[in-house]
């Protein structure tokens, strides 16, 4: 579950980024972190669930 929301946190985040004007490292650093912490959370509380069977 958490590979599953790594990868889809990576995958927004280059469609994000390949549109937003906004590229300072410390935006990138704090809330592309933050997101992706988030998204690879979600998925593996919610991938034990989902992937039982």
């Amino acid at each position: 579950g958490a590979v599953a929301g790594l990868l889809c946190a990576g995958l927004a985040a280059t469609v994000y980024a390949s549109h937003c004007t906004d590229d300072s490292p410390l935006f990138v650093a704090t809330w592309y972190t933050l997101a992706t912490a988030i998204v690879a959370s979600v998925g593996a509380l919610m991938g034990k669930r989902a992937l039982r069977y």
